[in-house]
């Protein structure tokens, strides 16, 4: 069977984010030959991303990383305002709670493809061109699912297997880690929140990629992505897996915090990572 493939992706890429986590994390990805899919929000609306004043050279620097194929792309959501649907996600049962704010699940399909094409309208308008998408935290529906297809979408970046795999007319990279950790097999990515790295998260990452692993990008999974019976026999095996040791870890987390003060990472709490010098717009 085939050594574990890995990718890394870096959510809520905005104006206003931590610019020195960003280029903290990116620079690391590049100097180990590592393409990140890059998770942007087209129109930023959510407070809790805005970690400092927009960058007015946001739309730039996208596409000169883009232009020196150093990153991916994909469209994360359209404005990142979340709200609490009546209708359950349908990563309820892998996600939990997390998905329980949403900015898709349970809109109505004609709202839904609206806002997935202004969001596309506002990358394109600044030259930023892509088929990849995912949904903040993780909560879709059905309808969204139609949405992607309607508005052209192809690949999304979701949802829990051992092996990308197509569902609905789309074809879905799974996505299970937040910290890198070495597999046997299969295609993992690591999602990493752009605003929260810390020093430690950074070293995390840099001991990893110091392993001999084998990372791989986003747009070459998806273009090399051939159906195999073989390989999604194993995903609802580790599925339900992955659903067991989920519901051990939540067990665990629940009783440990009942004797933890909250240590939540915001973007004015956590320790900062400083930004690299002036040439790291020149990665």
């Amino acid at each position: 069977m085939s050594e574990a493939q890995y990718i890394f992706r870096m959510d809520d890429i905005t104006p206003s984010m931590n610019w020195g986590r960003f280029w903290s994390v990116l620079n690391l990805l590049n100097r180990h030959r590592v393409k990140p899919l890059l998770g942007i929000v087209p129109d930023n609306q959510d407070p809790n991303l805005n970690c400092q004043k927009p960058d007015p050279q946001f739309w730039d620097t996208m596409r000169m990383l883009i232009n020196k194929g150093l990153v991916d792309v994909a469209q994360h959501g359209y404005q990142h305002q979340l709200h609490i649907p009546k209708e359950s996600a349908l990563l309820k049962a892998t996600h939990g709670a997390t998905v329980e704010r949403s900015e898709f699940t349970g809109l109505p399909y004609p709202e839904q493809l609206a806002r997935l094409k202004k969001g596309q309208a506002i990358l394109q308008d600044n030259g930023i061109y892509t088929s990849y998408f995912f949904a903040p935290n993780h909560s879709f529906d059905r309808n969204t699912l139609r949405a992607l297809r309607a508005a052209g979408f192809t690949a999304v970046s979701d949802d829990v297997a051992l092996f990308p795999f197509k569902s609905s007319g789309l074809l879905f990279v799974p996505q299970q880690l937040w910290t890198p950790k070495k597999m046997l097999t299969g295609v993992f990515t690591i999602c990493l929140h752009t605003n929260e790295i810390t020093p430690a998260k950074l070293r995390t990452i840099r001991q990893f990629l110091r392993m001999p692993v084998a990372c791989t990008s986003f747009k070459t999974i998806a273009a090399t992505y051939r159906d195999c019976t073989s390989r999604q026999l194993l995903n609802p095996l580790f599925k339900n897996a992955y659903l067991g040791a989920r519901s051990i870890k939540t067990t665990i987390k629940t009783c440990r915090n009942l004797f933890t003060p909250n240590t939540d990472i915001s973007c004015a709490e956590a320790h900062d990572v400083s930004p690299l010098i002036a040439s790291a717009r020149e990665p």
